[in-house]
């Protein structure tokens, strides 16, 4: 027994002697802080107390713990956090039916601080607040299929957020519908759709996903089986469109009613013939008739559907938005409605990213919301 006890006691003293020297394996993780600041931006800029606020960790873009807090009297929140190179964080918060959430906060190795600004918005059901700048359709003929693509660019143009109308029996409010042509197969969702979102039926997409002020872009696309020489196409549009504009691929002929024949678009992946049309009805029947099908497989250019739609986006998506989203920033009396929300969004993502002090950031901003109130009038 006692033997037992000075070996044991040994062995104890052996391992503590070398725990005490053995060097550090795990550096504790660096802490940081997020802090944050909501405010309810609907008839002017005030702060939005009492608010849940959810912190979602996001290791390599997977889902990780999440933390809650609630926004003070001054609408500020402040979450601590792991620092680390390969995580993220996204803070969320639901407010009568509008989901809104913060781009992706990262650390750099030097920061443990970072701010997060989030704004909110009262809820309205009436769908009149939105409309369509411009409806883009994208034909693409193949062999044995046509590809169609068709991107919308959706502004709302008050200061409240769509939330749809009567909630269904699950609960959620449908906010944006899109007719489906017959025969409509390969249905991808390219931009500013959820399939957790959605509702899909053969003749209809349906939305569930809030319309919050500023632009919202659309992208979808499908396609269509062909078995003959030609393709008749009719697109009963589901809302009005200030432009709209139907884009072929070459390889095929392409007819459009009633919209005008332009000038080819010429692109790096071919020409394309444009037809336009402005102020399109929502019910109006655009008609496009093809011909000269099938097209042989060497002049199908883009097999897959990603790839089609991110060449056509490139080409001739993207510099109507970057007009669009120019940002503006002047008082003149020339300046319309969706000009100063564009101001005013243009202010809040330059806020967001530190460029401007928080004073000035106000006294701007406010001025900018006294004109869309006066144009309201």
């Amino acid at each position: 027994m006692k033997t037992a006890a000075i070996v044991m006691g040994m062995t104890v003293g052996a391992l503590v002697a070398i725990l005490a020297s053995a060097p550090i394996s795990a550096a504790t993780p660096a802490m940081g802080t997020i802090n944050g600041l909501v405010e309810n931006h609907t008839g002017g800029t005030r702060p939005a107390a009492g608010l849940a606020v959810k912190l979602t960790a996001l290791v390599n873009g997977a889902e990780q713990e999440a933390k809650d807090a609630t926004t003070d009297a001054r609408g500020r929140f402040s979450f601590a956090v792991r620092v680390d190179p390969q995580r993220s964080y996204v803070a969320k918060i639901t407010y009568k039916g509008g989901e809104y959430e913060s781009p992706a906060i990262t650390f750099t190795p030097e920061q443990t601080l970072r701010q997060v600004h989030l704004r909110v918005y009262e809820p309205t059901n009436d769908p009149s607040v939105l409309k369509v700048n411009v409806h883009h359709i994208i034909v693409e003929p193949g062999e044995g299929a046509v590809q169609v693509a068709e991107l919308l660019v959706f502004t709302n143009s008050t200061d409240r957020t769509y939330v749809g109308g009567q909630p269904r029996a699950d609960g959620k409010r449908e906010t944006l519908q899109f007719s489906l042509p017959a025969g409509a197969a390969n249905l991808q969702y390219m931009q500013g759709l959820m399939e957790c979102c959605l509702s899909v039926t053969d003749i209809r997409m349906v939305d569930t996903m809030d319309v919050e002020p500023g632009m919202r872009e659309i992208a979808y696309s499908y396609t269509l089986p062909v078995s003959r020489t030609s393709l008749s196409l009719t697109r009963r549009l589901d809302y009005a469109a200030e432009r709209l504009e139907v884009f072929g691929n070459g390889a095929a002929q392409l007819a459009v009613s009633p919209l005008a024949r332009q000038n080819d678009v010429k692109t790096e992946q071919g020409v394309y013939a444009r037809f336009s049309g402005a102020s399109v009805g929502a019910g109006t029947d655009v008609n496009l008739a093809l011909s000269g099908l099938p097209v042989p497989r060497s002049s199908t250019r883009r097999a897959a559907i990603a790839a089609f739609a991110g060449m056509i986006t490139a080409a001739l998506v993207y510099p109507f938005l970057r007009r669009a989203r120019r940002p503006v920033d002047r008082t003149g009396p020339t300046q319309t409605r969706e000009e100063l929300i564009r101001a005013v969004a243009a202010l809040d993502d330059r806020f967001e990213a530190g460029e401007i002090p928080e004073d000035e950031y106000g006294a701007r901003r406010a001025r900018l919301m006294d004109q869309i109130r006066e144009l309201a009038a």
